[in-house]
């Protein structure tokens, strides 16, 4: 099953352009008399992705943090631009990005996504990115200093669709993240080099991360008929998490837990309003990416709201309805989070 796989992976071709350090506004001259210290990035993933897909290609460029206090003058330039490979490094991280920046405390980290494309049964496919920009909070935020240098780990967190049929795929992504500061006794000088490697399997201090700033979204007490939809959602994590679509799927097409990823078309989709209101989708696939960088449902840390639709429910395009005692998948689909429930309906 695909739909948390842990298999990573970065062919990275990049551009480092060392020590070069570029601000906006009043906070330039503050942050350039400053003293300096060296900051690697790194980026590990756990892609979600639909069955027959091998690799998933995410070109990015513009990697940036921000001073913590300095407004919208604070941002530094890290430099570097790429493409990995998000499905090939097993509890791994690796560098991406290199530079000497000012010795200060960044909140948030950024990078541009120019581009993606995924190798599905053995072809290249270009994928559609909901969101160009990537910009996290650092948990913990980051300290640089001149005395030790510092990594910063991005988690990126793809969700790859295929808006088409397994003959005929039209892959869509969307990216969610989380990002914290990797700890000093972990950090070397091989770290700055782009392609350097971390492993991450057994560290504390990444499974402690993991344990609280992952999916945590919970699918409980589902009720599925005709012309109806019902289920609640808890977040049992330390993090807010949005909801922007739903897909009912029937449990017989793509195997276990592939129904909603292998093809969407195929499935009885809804948009998530700011509200919590479940909207049914119909007639057109273009409307469905626009939903995965829609502004959907936010859901804070703890709380548990329950999702309800009352109509005729029809598939998205063959307008096929709901069997009474039919076996179907409901997913659950955020920028950072994704879950599946099987449903019996009744």
């Amino acid at each position: 099953m695909k739909l948390r796989t842990k298999a990573v992976a970065y062919g990275v071709s990049a551009v480092v352009l060392a020590g070069a350090v570029i601000a906006s506004g009043s906070a330039l001259g503050l942050l350039t008399t400053r003293s300096s210290g060296l900051l690697s990035v790194l980026l590990t993933d756990p892609p979600s992705v639909p069955d027959g897909v091998t690799a998933v290609y995410i070109s990015y460029s513009g990697i940036a943090v921000h001073a913590q206090g300095f407004g919208d003058g604070g941002w530094v330039d890290v430099s570097g631009a790429g493409t990995v490979d998000t499905m090939k490094l097993i509890n791994l991280s690796q560098t991406i990005s290199s530079g000497v920046i000012p010795s200060l405390t960044y909140d948030v980290i950024r990078l541009n996504i120019t581009g993606a494309s995924v190798e599905f049964m053995g072809k290249n496919y270009r994928a559609q990115v909901s969101s160009d920009t990537v910009s996290v909070p650092l948990v913990g935020g980051l300290k640089v200093n001149s005395s030790l240098p510092a990594a910063a780990l991005i988690d990126i967190r793809p969700t790859v669709l295929n808006l088409g049929t397994q003959l005929g795929p039209d892959f869509n992504m969307a990216a969610g993240a989380r990002a914290l500061q990797v700890p000093s006794g972990e950090v070397d000088n091989s770290l700055k080099t782009v392609g350097s490697t971390l492993n991450l399997q057994g560290n504390d201090w990444f499974d402690s991360f993991r344990s609280h700033h992952s999916d945590t979204l919970n699918t409980t007490q589902p009720i599925l008929t005709a012309d109806s939809l019902s289920f609640s959602e808890t977040n049992g994590g330390d993090d807010s998490l949005v909801v922007r679509m739903v897909v009912v799927t029937p449990a017989t097409q793509g195997g276990e837990g592939h129904g909603a990823l292998d093809s969407v078309a195929s499935g009885i989709v809804f948009s998530v309003g700011s509200d919590g209101t479940l909207n049914l989708v119909s007639g057109s696939l273009n409307q469905v990416g626009s939903l995965l960088g829609g502004r959907g449902y936010t859901l804070a840390p703890g709380d548990t709201f329950r999702f309800t639709y009352s109509g005729p429910l029809t598939g998205l395009l063959d307008g096929s309805g709901v069997a009474a005692g039919a076996t179907y998948y409901v997913t659950v689909i955020g920028p950072e989070t994704l879950g599946v429930l099987t449903v019996v309906s009744s």
